[in-house]
């Protein structure tokens, strides 16, 4: 390879490598989470428009790259529209369709979506369902999954059942992560830097590095993890 090939190779992959990470940031989440059919089909299309930028001739880059913005863009106007109007996103996206109403299959429905009983065994399972009688509700969701709603006598049990009540449990809070103070937050919860080197003293933590995580967890207690044994002894090896 010369190195006007290398150079332009470079400079495409990297062209490509950027708009992506750019262009997924704007389309959001759910580009990357559970898809449906439409967002399946529009990031294959995203993927093998940045495969021919990457690829093409160096007077063609441009040419290719329009397309991709375009399509990218197009992409987003349609999700933007689909959170305002229902019927078109019930258009592009489908409904959420039951196939299990009180233990009984909903054969019509499943036949509609080309889905067959060994598919929906398979979903059960998942599930922990080995019986569909045990099933109030099986609804086969736009992106593919299955949600199943037992009947009540095949729910577990609950704390509430016993009329036992206990606090919800709080959003975990990160005050260290790999050795760093996370100022930010320690403030948040209203304590000091003193405050948290003091716990860390009572739990013979004596140097913030020590520390791989530290966090107030769900149920607002200090959480502690401390780095191996193996990483201490490839540090003092270092020096």
């Amino acid at each position: 390879m010369e190195w006007q090939e290398f150079l332009r190779d470079t400079w495409q992959t990297s062209l490509v490598f950027i708009g992506l990470l750019i262009f997924t940031r704007i389309l959001g989440k759910t580009q990357v989470g559970q898809l449906t059919f439409y967002e399946y089909v529009s990031g294959i299309t995203i993927g093998s428009l940045a495969a021919n930028i990457a690829a093409a001739d160096a007077d063609k880059v441009w040419n290719h790259y329009y397309d991709l913005v375009l399509f990218v863009a197009l992409t987003y106007s349609v999700s933007l529209v689909t959170i305002k109007s229902r019927p078109l996103r019930k258009l592009i996206d489908g409904s959420p369709t039951i196939v299990i109403e009180n233990g009984h299959i909903i054969e019509k429905n499943m036949h509609s979506l080309r889905y067959d009983i060994d598919e929906l065994n398979g979903h059960l399972r998942q599930q922990g369902v080995l019986d569909p009688a045990e099933v109030r509700y099986a609804i086969l969701e736009t992106t593919g999954d299955l949600s199943v709603i037992k009947k009540t006598d095949y729910q577990p049990l609950t704390k509430s059942d016993f009329n036992i009540h206990l606090p919800d449990p709080t959003f975990p809070v990160e005050l260290i992560m790999d050795g760093v103070i996370i100022e930010r937050n320690l403030h948040r919860q209203n304590h000091s830097k003193a405050w948290l080197k003091q716990q860390l003293s009572e739990r013979s933590i004596h140097d913030i590095s020590e520390v791989t995580y530290a966090g107030i967890d769900s149920k607002g207690q200090l959480f502690v993890n401390r780095k191996t044994s193996s990483n201490y002894s490839n540090k003092n090896s270092d020096e």
